[in-house]
């Protein structure tokens, strides 16, 4: 289900305000939701423009993702993405200016699923960056993960909000 178009712009910016953790002043948030207004008239075309012609591909292979896509690029430097759930911890921990995060369990952990690294990572959030919670956002079409560091109070507003504008995302469970 998608939100009617004169709401569209205001929700958009409030969802890239809380993807930041509202870290982006209001030029910036306006500028990324033109691009993502002008991708809905003309996919091709805005994405070429703005990131190349590789990227236009995802207006022909993926149009549904394409709102995601100019989002993830746009606040690229917010996002983990990585092959490995090692790889993928050490971008999060990464994220924090006083990481207060233990080191990846390399010899002792009992990871059997993706879910249970989401989980183990859940706990140490909680226990040192509690103010945080880890979604998966987005479709990455080169990683087998690309999450997002969000406020764990804002979580349900931002899932709320993806699913009205007709964007993957999902709790990292």
């Amino acid at each position: 289900m998608t939100i009617e178009s004169d709401t569209y712009p205001q929700k958009l910016g409030t969802l890239i305000g809380l993807l930041s953790c509202d870290d982006l002043d209001e030029h910036e948030t306006s500028r990324i939701v033109n691009i993502c207004l002008q991708a809905r008239t003309d996919a091709v075309k805005t994405l070429k423009e703005n990131y190349g012609a590789d990227a236009a591909k995802v207006a022909e292979y993926d149009p549904e993702g394409v709102g995601s896509f100019i989002i993830f690029v746009e606040l690229e430097d917010y996002f983990a993405v990585a092959d490995t759930v090692d790889e993928l911890y050490e971008q999060i921990v990464d994220s924090f200016e006083h990481p207060a995060l233990p080191e990846y369990p390399y010899d002792n952990n009992n990871f059997e699923t993706i879910t249970d690294f989401y989980h183990w990572v859940d706990q140490q959030l909680q226990t040192h960056h509690e103010k945080y919670s880890l979604i998966s956002f987005g479709e990455s079409y080169t990683h087998d993960f690309q999450v997002i560091l969000v406020y764990r109070d804002k979580t349900s507003d931002i899932l709320s909000l993806c699913q009205e504008l007709g964007l993957q995302a999902q709790r990292c469970e």
